[in-house]
């Protein structure tokens, strides 16, 4: 099966089935009893990108999927090829409900780069801070439990709320759009929207992150 059939077949079926799970899922590849590498990796990564182009809600138990086994992955062997951009799908979809993924991805990983390469800002999940911030009080208020499993989650997100560091989910929309559509130097012209921003305040933090990413390597091998 290819990706692209793939892709269609859980449109058509409007469910994820475990068959097709299969295709994608964290299959380990094992060296002298230990986790080296992903054998499904480059398929779930084929499936990845061929969403990108028109990607929608009904691809979302989709996405959903795909994140929950790149997640494993990234777990096991520190390898998130396709995180950020799948963090960025459930980002654009806009459910509420996917700020707990992107939480996790970004504050329990294994491999620090993943939580320094992913954006504060894919918390918003494309709603105010304030809307976020109430969501999630209200599920913790009806679940308890949540509380246990993430119980910082409130306070980073008053934190993102406080800090200048970060920008609105509007402006931050518009830059990660173009971003994944090949703008990975800040420049955005849509044509569509006729926004145009250059050396965006995001992509310089990028950049920030990117030096401060290289400096820590080189403390950890000296």
């Amino acid at each position: 099966m290819t990706a692209k059939e793939l892709i269609d077949n859980t449109r058509l079926a409007n469910t994820i089935t475990p068959d097709l799970i299969g295709y994608f899922a964290f299959k380990p590849v094992l060296q002298d009893d230990k986790i080296c590498d992903d054998e499904n990796l480059p398929f779930r990564t084929e499936v990845v990108e061929g969403l990108l182009p028109n990607f929608s809600l009904k691809d979302h138990q989709l996405i959903r999927k795909l994140f929950t086994e790149e997640l494993k992955c990234e777990l096991a062997i520190g390898r998130h090829d396709n995180l950020y951009q799948l963090c960025y799908y459930l980002y654009s979809l806009g459910d509420l409900e996917d700020v707990f993924l992107i939480y996790d991805a970004k504050f329990n990983s294994k491999n620090m780069d993943t939580g320094t390469v992913l954006d504060w800002e894919m918390l918003y999940i494309s709603h105010p801070v304030d809307e976020v911030i109430q969501f999630v009080e209200h599920k913790i208020a009806d679940h308890p439990e949540l509380k246990q499993k993430w119980p910082k989650i409130l306070e980073t997100l008053n934190e993102l709320k406080k800090s200048d560091y970060v920008t609105d989910f509007e402006d931050y929309s518009k830059f990660i759009k173009g971003y994944f559509f090949g703008h990975d130097n800040g420049e955005i012209a849509d044509e569509q929207t006729e926004y145009k921003v250059i050396t965006h305040p995001i992509a310089e933090k990028k950049r920030k992150q990117t030096f401060w990413q290289w400096l820590l390597r080189g403390l950890k091998i000296s």
